[in-house]
């Protein structure tokens, strides 16, 4: 083995341990590439090698040809490596056509003896046995060699505009890409332009070895393809928030552009935090900040105060973890803060809101009970006079029935004038029983029949040239319940169906049994023929307060039947509605005959609306 095929063979050695090196390490953009250039420089340094030793001059010529497939395909290749390293990942598709070319180049470089476009003729340098071969050049040769040089000068190019953009951390790569692609080139052009030799040899296969050396002190000195220049383009420039690296003197080595305006008109890169006016408030942040929860602090952003919360991460080099800076990432919540502070605001406005309507509510229901014991005193009032009334009325009409028959009309009139009267204190002191929360049912053994026939009566005579019809057949005898309540329901159902039913129309009420699972039930029903209910307003009936849009000006307050639907629910029962507009309505109340039934805890779960 002679010195220049030892020479070669150490660069193919160099050239695979950086191939599998760089396949080894962390997936970076143009790996793929850069690991097909290292093959192709290693196929370009075994052909010379092996040119270099044998000694017949056909056998040279063969390893002289089976080295184009390396010498197209390394520099197009190195190109594709930077382009992707630097700009972004190229499609795949475009290294097959750069394989491909080389391919067929290498098969047209075989093929050389039936064309002649790659080498002209051959000689040997001298007689020696084994001496290396001198090439003509034939026009293919220079038209792949125009090729070949304008990926070198697109390599070039590439190069050049990284160093302009790269901080001063890449700054070294990009460097050593310039040497690394300087020394072949220079060995190549002197070798086709000038006829420079090593050993008689193209000296392109022997830089590989200064190649690789250079790489080597990258990769492992420099953490090539470890820090990625395209990666920090694409994650620092693209984040609308400010980025800093800070060295370990506290001096800035990275900014994004976002950072970058927060310095105002001062560069930032290769300056102290804490000499930045923009920034100063950041570096006796730092100076005091841990690793942990992001911190809050306040800038002058343009005359405008912005709020960011501070991150602060560590930076480490080798596997001792020593700290050599750290990385500082501000995120603009400056709109999160306003809206922080109008909530807060509106939070306080609602709990003053909060604390008035409650204060206003306590006066609301003392003006209410006070309203509630001066309309329950002035009923007993009232209730006193009526009585005397009623009672002096019944004494003048026994003695007008012997000396003033003709009286006996109007003192019926003023005994229904005070029976209409008392029902309606009746009706405002069960409305204020009903809405104490401490009210109980009476448990009163009642005649029903009895009942229903004074309450038929009172209201007939209330409602003179009014008929009510009475059904009691299947009425039960007995019912358990609170004689008044139930007594003021019969009245409000009655009342409801001379009111809104018209003069020469009947009002039935009907009683009877019927029979269910939990035992006999209580049906009371009264029946008009009036102007009944509209459809989309017959599930609001019961309400409290609430009248229906087709009652006109017929006097009521909305109470009645809300009033009728609570007493039924305290002895257990319902009431329930069916109406046809225009045809009349019926009320059904219905409640267990049963005393177990009667609401036991008074007026628990009862609203009033």
């Amino acid at each position: 083995m002679t010195l220049p095929s030892a020479l070669l063979l150490a660069a193919v050695v160099a050239t695979l341990w950086i191939a599998a090196r760089s396949w080894t390490l962390p997936a970076f953009p143009g790996r793929t590439d850069f690991v097909l250039m290292q093959l192709s420089a290693a196929w370009w340094s075994t052909a010379v090698a092996v040119e270099s030793m044998v000694p017949a001059p056909a056998d040279k010529l063969l390893w002289a040809e089976m080295a184009w497939l390396g010498i197209v395909c390394t520099p197009s290749l190195w190109a594709f490596f930077l382009w992707s390293y630097t700009r972004g990942e190229l499609p795949a598709r475009w290294r097959l056509v750069l394989v491909t070319i080389g391919l067929a180049t290498w098969a047209v470089a075989l093929s050389n003896d039936t064309h002649h476009l790659f080498y002209t003729a051959v000689k040997p340098v001298n007689a020696e046995p084994g001496a290396a071969l001198v090439y003509s050049h034939g026009l293919l040769f220079y038209a792949v060699t125009i090729y070949i040089y304008a990926f070198m000068v697109m390599s070039i190019v590439v190069t050049a505009s990284g160093i302009h953009r790269a901080t001063p951390a890449y700054r070294t790569h990009y460097l050593g890409f310039l040497v690394v692609m300087a020394v072949p080139w220079a060995a190549n052009a002197g070798y086709v332009f000038g006829n420079l030799t090593l050993f008689d040899l193209d000296p392109t296969a022997f830089s590989f070895l200064m190649m690789d050396g250079i790489f080597y002190w990258l990769i492992t000195r420099r953490r090539l393809f470890e820090l990625l220049p395209v990666a920090r383009d694409a994650l620092l420039d693209a984040v609308p928030d400010p980025v800093l690296v800070l060295d370990g003197d506290g001096t800035v080595v990275e900014a994004n552009p976002a950072a970058q305006a927060l310095a105002g008109d001062h560069a930032a890169i290769g300056r102290r935090l804490a000499d930045l006016p923009g920034l100063s408030a950041l570096s006796t942040m730092v100076a005091a900040m841990p690793a942990t929860a992001p911190g809050p602090l306040t800038l002058d952003c343009g005359g405008s105060p912005h709020s960011f919360e501070v991150t602060w991460v560590p930076l480490t080099a080798g596997g001792g973890g020593r700290e050599v800076g750290c990385l500082l990432m501000l995120r603009d919540v400056t709109h999160r803060h306003r809206a922080e502070m109008r909530l807060e605001d509106t939070v306080r406005r609602l709990d003053l809101a909060r604390l008035e309507a409650e204060e206003r509510l306590v006066a609301e229901q003392e003006a209410k009970r006070a309203l509630n014991g001066f309309l329950s005193m002035a009923a007993h009032e009232f209730k006193t006079p009526l009585a005397i009334i009623d009672g002096a009325a019944q004494l003048l009409l026994m003695d007008a029935e012997v000396k003033a028959p003709g009286m006996l009309p109007r003192l019926e009139k003023i005994r229904r004038a005070v029976r209409r009267q008392i029902n309606i204190l009746e009706t405002c002191l069960a409305d204020d029983r009903l809405n104490d929360p401490a009210f109980a049912l009476r448990r009163d053994r009642l005649a029903l029949p009895a009942l229903l026939r004074a309450a038929a009566s009172a209201q007939g005579d209330a409602a003179p040239g009014r008929r009510i019809e009475l059904d009691l057949d299947g009425c039960p005898h007995w019912v358990v319940g609170d004689a008044p309540m139930l007594e003021l329901c019969v009245h409000n159902l009655l009342n409801n169906a001379l009111k809104y039913s018209p003069s020469g129309t009947p009002v039935g009420l009907r009683a009877r049994e019927e029979a269910a699972a939990d035992g006999p039930w209580l049906a009371l029903s009264v029946a008009d023929h009036g102007i009944g209910i509209p459809d989309s307003e017959r599930n609001r009936v019961f309400d409290r307060f609430f009248r229906a849009s087709n009652t006109g000006t017929a006097a009521g307050s909305g109470v009645g039947l809300n009033m009728v639907r609570r007493i039924a629910a305290l002895h257990g029962g319902t009431v329930t509605v069916d109406s046809q507009l225009g045809e009349g309505s019926v009320f059904t109340l219905r409640i267990p005959l049963s005393k177990e039934a009667l609401c036991e805890d008074g007026m628990a779960g009862m609203p009033a609306e």
